[in-house]
């Protein structure tokens, strides 16, 4: 047992990929959590993470969550108007579901709550399951107090009306506190939402950044399932081309990434291959594991970085880091900054296309996919994101003929 076999455990448990996090991040959550337990040896301490509590601790110290009230506002608003003209006043006599997955320390829901009450719904009218692996998250979600911290909008009027000031921190109005139901789960358990109802609007933004292409697309089979055939899937910006290849297609809501499913999603869900048992048990060695390619870029599916120096390829990923977090300007700033010295980069053209995307930039980040598509021509996700563009702006053929394109070069890497 070593490093390597608790990174496998996080994997297969969470589908968490150590690299997305920083390996010298996950080393430290490991060498803290074996100095609580007053242990040296590493194997000793991964024997530990089978049969008990510590793993679910592990994870705890792993998980560092990045959110605040009303985090891309345009996703609320999406919210609001999918309420407002397909939802309220058709589907009278049941409760609107909506499902936020991983829900962290509690302001998405909460989010979701008061902008569902600002649409004109009553508690009694809709139903908020929030969803966490970690426990530690859910328990500070469930008390609904929280610091300046989690407000980063021009959100004062927020706070007044559903925020109480105690002691220096701003305590949430009952009402609303009692409309999300916490409760812990873990996306990728087979066991799931199995016998849980279908959701009308399912929020599930920056989690498949976390993972590899594999655990991905396990993910969005998933999530297909439990989303309603005419519900709504709000999404973070960078996992759009990911959705997109597995049977989603993009709702027309501006500057929100909102989805809606197609009839049949391109993977299923397959059952785990091996118990966590016999993972910790079997696990190979390296000597029987083959060499996989970098993946310094995965957190924007930047996955070409074959001819990528390590250097720039880290410049790149710390651009994406920024922009997930909402750093926008931050992030186009160092995308800026990165191109005047790389004015070749397919990626760098893609990635700072999308920050302008976030930003309601619409004609500037078509004119910077188009870039990237011409820098490279098998450029996959900067083709979907064009087509995109282009449909927007009423070329439906051009931006068919793209789509077309983007697939036949999709088809070609899985051969």
């Amino acid at each position: 047992m070593s490093l390597k076999t608790i990174k496998e455990l996080l994997k297969t448990t969470i589908g968490l990929n150590v690299s997305t996090v920083g390996v010298s991040n996950f080393e430290r959550a490991v060498r803290h959590r074996m100095k609580v337990l007053n242990l040296t040896d590493v194997n000793v301490y991964a024997s530990r993470l089978i049969g008990g509590d510590e793993l679910r601790e592990l994870i705890d110290e792993v998980i560092v969550p990045e959110t605040w009230f009303f985090r891309n506002p345009a996703s609320f608003s999406a919210l609001q108007e999918f309420v407002t003209h397909q939802w309220k006043g058709k589907l009278l006599g049941r409760k609107l579901m909506v499902m936020s997955v991983p829900c962290s320390t509690g302001e998405e829901p909460y989010s979701i709550a008061i902008a569902l009450e600002q649409a004109g719904l009553q508690p009694v009218e809709f139903q908020i399951d929030a969803y966490d692996v970690s426990h530690r998250l859910l328990t500070k979600a469930k008390r609904g107090v929280y610091g300046r911290h989690s407000f980063r909008n021009k959100d004062d009027d927020v706070r007044e009306k559903y925020f109480d000031l105690v002691g220096g921190t701003f305590m949430l109005a009952d009402r609303i506190r009692n409309a999300v139901n916490f409760q812990y789960g873990n996306l990728l358990d087979k066991y799931f939402g199995i016998n849980a109802p279908t959701y009308d609007i399912i929020f599930c933004r920056n989690l498949l950044i976390y993972f590899d292409r594999a655990t991905q697309d396990l993910a969005m089979a998933k999530l297909h399932r439990m989303l309603n055939e005419s519900g709504l899937l709000l999404i973070g910006h960078a996992e759009a081309p990911d959705f997109l290849r597995n049977n989603f297609q993009r709702a027309e809501y501006a500057r929100a990434f909102a989805f809606t499913k197609l009839s049949t999603p391109l993977v299923q869900e397959p059952k785990p291959a091996k118990s966590l048992p016999e993972l910790m048990a079997n696990h190979p060695t390296p000597a029987h594991r083959a060499k996989s390619k970098p993946e310094f870029l995965k957190t924007v599916e930047l996955n070409r970085v074959d001819t990528i120096p390590q250097t720039d390829a880290q410049v790149l990923r710390e651009a994406a880091r920024l922009a997930n977090r909402g750093d926008l300007r931050e992030a186009g700033t160092l995308c800026e900054t990165y191109l005047r010295e790389n004015p070749t980069s397919a990626q760098a053209y893609y990635l700072l296309g999308l920050v302008r995307e976030s930003e309601g930039k619409h004609s500037i980040a078509g004119d910077l996919f188009k870039k990237a598509v011409y820098l490279d021509p098998n450029h996959y996700e900067a083709m979907i994101h064009l087509a995109l563009h282009l449909a927007r702006y009423g070329d439906a053929e051009s931006a068919k003929k793209l789509q077309a394109r983007a697939h036949r070069v999709l088809g070609r890497k899985k051969e």
